[in-house]
């Protein structure tokens, strides 16, 4: 019985490190805990890489390892055999070993229990001791036909681990939380804020700092991204944007990809002219996609493909993932201006007002920008701090330490940051827990006009290009007013949703974003429908688009 013990413990382990390889490859993925809250803990800690690869990575090639070798056991001669609980107990004990140092580590450096750890550490001890009494006490060699009636013992084992292990790690992908958002420190700010190889445009000098973390697959950063350039052109020496990775790899899946593919990039000088592309090309961001768009951008593409293909750049991707959770970021855009953090796309006008007031409080001693168009956006809500707003004041850059006049916020000790909504809907992982509207495509218009209804169409983009083409008799009601608007539409008529068709269905994209503020308000779910093939889908169809 010690072999098909070994080897269920061996993928119990391996069913233990295959679960915490996949949520610590991506901090945006949920983590089930169990018992105690210490596994975040753990996980968010440096000691959760070892060599530049996460630990969890090297529990899976022991315990495969393992796995193996006693499957191996019944099918080898006596020699082999002999070979094979060598091997066991020697990788088992230096597993033991390993998990008594990680043991060390949480209870009097991290002080903190990881349940998956402390799993792990008991299995590697079981399967460490029943390694050494296999080598002390070896069971007798097996005649042939035991040795298969052994073998399939032990494929059983491995079979029954498969029906067990697969649907317990889809409940645990399903059923696991981030952890929560904590305020952060004065010294987490200065440290997470802007690190010294943080992507800077504009003036390292600057009394003025905007910090926008983002996804390259979110619709909304696209929206937001217009705005960024236009303040860059506005304002820029008096201003420096640093831009942070925030992938949100559980609703877009080839967001942490692309935030690779930026970082190898800027390698070659590129970064810059590689979110330009990549939120352009929206629509594509596979890795085929991103290796086309390199050579378009004039990159060296073995470099490149080269850089691509290690995932060197996973673990700087991570970081900022770990900094902008740290500082309370949970949805993209985000941005820090100053003491505040903004969560959604702004307006032009809307970010001239907050970079104005930021100027104007640092003492800025330089002409005015040009006075920006009148601002129709709703004004920006701001939340009450949880503590006084703290003084900004003058503070060494991150990308240049001995400047003493970069506008990196100074912290009085206990302050955070105060937090602004923008009147829009940012893109979180949230947002897909919530009720969605129904998505139909143009042969379900074309029934739903068909049969006699008639449905209002409202067009979620902006009225400039609401202007140049819309759905006949189609009203323009941008997302970015509809939380301040929605009762303007009929909740007894069909409503149908619609933008350009380029990323509807998205599960940020403005349409399906409007759709759900909708719901949110009481609006019938079987009256509010988002068309998601949009514009584009009604011209290609060859239907009438009024201009």
């Amino acid at each position: 019985m010690r072999k098909p013990l070994s080897l269920a413990l061996s993928l119990l382990g391996l069913f233990d490190s295959l679960y915490l390889l996949w949520v610590y490859t991506s901090p945006t993925r949920p983590m089930a805990c169990l018992v105690g809250t210490g596994c975040d803990v753990v996980r968010a800690s440096h000691y959760a890489n070892l060599w530049g690869l996460p630990v969890p990575l090297y529990g899976v090639a022991a315990y495969a390892t393992l796995a193996l070798l006693c499957f191996a056991d019944a099918l080898v001669s006596a020699a082999l055999a002999r070979l094979t609980r060598y091997a066991v107990a020697g990788i088992s004990g230096a597993g033991f070993l390993f998990s008594l140092y990680l043991s060390y580590l949480e209870a009097f450096v991290i002080h903190a229990w990881c349940f998956w750890c402390v799993v792990s550490a008991v299995t590697i001890t079981l399967i460490f001791a029943l390694g050494v009494l296999d080598v002390a006490r070896p069971a007798p060699q097996l005649e042939p036909a035991l040795q298969r009636v052994h073998a399939r013992r032990q494929f059983a084992v491995f079979v029954v681990a498969l029906v067990i292990g697969i649907p317990a790690f889809l409940w645990l992908a399903r059923h696991g939380k981030l952890p929560p958002v904590q305020p952060p420190s004065a010294e987490s700010l200065r440290e997470r804020l802007v690190r010294p190889d943080s992507h800077l445009a504009g003036n390292p000098q600057s009394p003025v700092t905007i910090i926008e973390f983002a996804d390259f697959e979110c619709p909304v950063c696209v929206r937001a991204q217009a705005a960024v350039q236009e303040i860059r052109a506005r304002y820029g020496e008096r201003i420096r944007l640093v831009f942070r990775q925030f992938p949100l790899s559980q609703i877009h899946p080839w967001a942490e990809k692309a935030a690779e593919a930026s970082e190898c990039a800027a390698e070659q000088g590129k970064f810059w002219e590689a979110v330009e592309k990549f939120y352009t090309w929206q629509s594509d961001l596979s890795e085929d996609a991103l290796r086309r768009y390199a050579g378009e951008l004039g990159l060296n593409q073995d470099r490149f493909n080269q850089c691509l293909a290690s995932g060197s750049m996973a673990g700087r991707v991570r970081r900022d993932l770990d900094d902008g959770r740290a500082l309370g970021v949970r949805a993209t855009p985000t941005f820090f201006i100053g003491q505040q953090r903004i969560e959604g796309p702004l307006s032009v006008a809307q970010f001239s007002q907050l970079v104005d007031q930021e100027l104007a409080s640092a003492g800025a001693a330089m002409a005015k920008a040009p006075e920006p168009a009148a601002n129709t956006s709703p004004p920006i809500r701001r939340a009450q701090p949880a503590t006084p707003r703290a003084r900004t004041t003058p503070a060494p850059t991150a990308s240049n330490p001995s400047s003493a006049s970069a506008g990196l916020p100074s912290l009085n000790s206990g302050g955070i940051f105060a937090k602004f909504q923008a009147p829009s809907t940012a893109c979180s992982e949230e947002e897909a827990t919530k009720q969605q509207p129904t998505l139909i495509g143009t042969n379900e218009v074309r029934q739903l006009l068909a049969s006699g209804t008639k449905p209002l169409f409202v067009d979620v983009r902006l009225p400039k290009v609401f202007s140049r083409g819309r759905i006949p008799s189609a009203i323009n009601l941008p997302v970015d007013d509809l939380e301040q608007r929605w009762s303007s539409l009929p909740k007894d008529k069909t409503i149908v949703l619609y933008e350009s068709g380029q990323s509807s269905g998205d599960i940020c994209s403005a349409s399906r974003a409007a759709g759900r503020i909708l719901l949110a308000h009481g609006f019938p779910s079987e009256r509010v429908k988002v068309y998601q093939d949009g514009l584009a889908g009604w011209e290609k169809a060859g239907l009438k688009v009024e201009r």
